[in-house]
């Protein structure tokens, strides 16, 4: 079995509160108690579709969901890979270099514009370049920001007919509670400057983008797959085990949520996703980065205003 480094009693490598009690303990939300690594194994051999939520560039996130892919390949139950950095038009790139033979991340990364849409391609080679050296699937999983943008200035009811949003399960709207709670993740992943008339068409397209991850996971569901993607999108309660289980998924489904601790927050009951039940499984890491990302769109639109100024 393959472990990351820090599970075997050496450092974690995200810089921050790596000293905080809570870090590296595996949390059962639903039981209200620990998991030993043992515990967590054997729930990814029950799991036909596992779906591990990050913080997008957490060094001990991406270490930990190669060490929980080999620990599958290890037990023959090697999985596909579905990818959010990875949109659903990749797909036929990705597909026609791998019948090329190629074998190198990098290449994939760079058909598919990886790095030009920001994302932290250095935190995501390990992952790919496994599926590419074990010949499993890597399947595009994700919405393109184009389509997304179509999806928040139309509304669902416009951009597709009542038949597809039947079939991935987006013809009802989300229960009051469940679509307060994705409203006030909106609003706070945009730093409180989204402005109230938009909501709606955010709400959509978050609900498009998990609706498709969770049709492309179906569309591999023959065998052993793992969802690689933002926290948000493997919540059960708006995210995409609510697509899964609308449309009768019948491979078993565990979403594990890697949470970093906050400085000062020390016990379980501080942290709402442990509380909630919104994940199956958590695991607490330290930081990434300490400063407020907020602090720094403020700073931005700062700028912006006394250049136009």
């Amino acid at each position: 079995m393959c472990l990351p480094a820090h599970a075997q009693g050496h450092e974690w490598l995200a810089p921050h509160l790596q000293d905080h009690p809570l870090v590296g303990q595996i949390w059962s939300p639903d039981e209200q108690r620990q998991l030993s690594r043992e515990g967590l194994d054997e729930r990814l051999m029950e799991a036909g579709i596992l779906l591990l939520g990050e913080v997008h560039g957490n060094p001990d996130h991406h270490a930990w969901q190669l060490a929980l892919i080999q620990t599958l390949a290890a037990a023959d139950r090697p999985p596909a890979l579905a990818m959010e950095i990875f949109d659903l038009e990749h797909q036929s790139r990705l597909d026609s270099l791998r019948a090329q033979g190629e074998t190198d991340a990098d290449v994939l990364a760079d058909a598919a514009g990886v790095e030009d849409r920001h994302w932290p391609w250095d935190a995501y080679r390990p992952l790919v370049q496994w599926a590419l050296d074990q010949d499993q699937p890597l399947v595009a999983a994700n919405l393109s920001s184009e389509e997304a943008m179509q999806v928040a200035r139309d509304g669902l009811r416009e951009h597709m007919d009542e038949a597809e949003r039947r079939r991935l399960g987006l013809n009802e709207p989300l229960p009051g509670p469940v679509g307060r709670r994705l409203i006030e993740h909106i609003v706070d992943a945009h730093c409180g400057f989204l402005p109230a008339e938009r909501t709606g068409g955010m709400v959509d397209a978050q609900r498009a983008r998990d609706a498709h991850m969770a049709d492309r996971l179906l569309d591999t569901a023959d065998r052993p797959i793992v969802l690689i993607a933002g926290s948000g999108h493997v919540r059960r309660d708006y995210g995409v085990p609510r697509y899964l289980q609308a449309r009768e998924a019948q491979s078993p489904v565990l979403s594990l949520a890697f949470v970093e601790v906050r400085e000062g927050d020390e016990s379980i009951e501080d942290y709402t996703t442990a509380t909630e039940g919104v994940y199956d499984v958590i695991l607490f890491t330290p930081r990434q980065r300490i400063t407020d990302p907020c602090d720094d769109f403020r700073e931005q639109l700062e700028g912006m205003r006394k250049q136009s100024s």
